[in-house]
């Protein structure tokens, strides 16, 4: 019986993990960072100062790490909230942090594949390396950006969580590209109540209710506290009515499945112990309580609630 291929083993090991789709792309210049920069180094890119950072890294993988030879892809489902806006948290942050999540699976899969092939290295990315991972996902086949800039998978939808490896071995490359498959839709455009979504599918993000309320540092504004519509933790209205989410039932990681979430009254009783022990391992945690309390306190100087 002939040996399966390797990229075909990744594969069947990547489902077993949890990741709906795994896509190889060779290392080469990126072909997005022009207008990635262009949009950066705007005023629409508000606070986000480490996107500024590392901007020639971001031309090229190898930039990041020379042994690149190939670019790993990988996708995860998260929960898509029925009702988006309601209780005030996106539905990814309801879960684990996914970072840690998908760091652990990528790097077990990793392993796996290293006990086949000793010089295996890497280095993974959730997230935490100057790659554009959106053009690599969609580069491995793993589906096309839509109109609110995110990935949407044709038959996973568009609650997804990306990450790479980055490796020094060559692979066969993904050779299936996927359409934009968009068509007219503007559904995630008119669904943002802050109308932050360009025409160009690029987000300003000092209108981006996830941004006001897990980057932005300092006060809100009177304007921005107008703006929060019961927020506390992230949007995901653009992804949520994405109608590829209709007919999606990816596998979602038992991690990721959808927790209850306090109301504002009960985050400003909270002092950092409580806090601790009720966001520990999640990605709330990484804003912090001060951050958190401001805008608990924001909808309730408002009347509003996450109710």
């Amino acid at each position: 019986m002939a040996t399966s291929r390797i990229e075909d083993r990744l594969r069947a090991w990547a489902e077993e993990l949890g990741f709906f789709a795994v896509g190889f792309v060779p290392a080469s210049e990126a072909i997005s960072t022009a207008e990635f920069e262009r949009w950066a180094r705007s005023e629409r890119a508000a606070g986000l100062e480490y996107l500024r950072r590392h901007v020639e890294a971001r031309r090229d993988p190898r930039r990041v790490w020379a042994d690149t030879r190939t670019i790993v892809c990988v996708a995860a489902a998260y929960p898509v909230n029925p009702e988006p806006g309601l209780g005030g948290f996106s539905t990814y942050a309801r879960g684990a942090d996914y970072h840690e999540v998908l760091r652990a699976k990528l790097r077990s899969l990793l392993e796996r594949w290293r006990r086949e092939q000793p010089a295996l290295r890497w280095r993974i990315a959730v997230d935490s390396a100057p790659i554009l991972e959106r053009e690599w996902a969609c580069r491995a086949g793993l589906g096309w950006l839509g109109r609110q800039g995110q990935l949407i998978h044709p038959e996973h939808g568009a609650c997804l969580f990306l990450a790479e490896a980055l490796v020094n071995v060559e692979l066969d490359p993904t050779s299936v590209s996927v359409p934009s498959r968009c068509g007219v839709c503007r559904r995630c455009v008119e669904a943002c109540p802050t109308k932050a979504i360009g025409e160009d599918g690029h987000v300003d993000v000092r209108r981006c209710l996830s941004y006001l309320t897990i980057e932005h540092r300092g006060a809100f504004s009177e304007e921005q506290t107008a703006t929060l519509d019961g927020t506390l933790f992230g949007c995901d209205r653009c992804t949520a009515v994405c109608p590829w989410n209709a007919t999606a039932r990816p596998p979602i990681m038992t991690e990721f499945a959808n927790a209850g979430v306090p109301t504002a009254e009960q985050i400003l009783q909270m002092d950092e112990a409580a806090f601790r022990a009720r966001f520990h391992g999640t990605p709330v945690a990484r804003a912090g309580l001060d951050r958190l309390q401001r805008n608990a306190c924001a909808l309730m100087i408002r009347g509003e609630t996450n109710d």
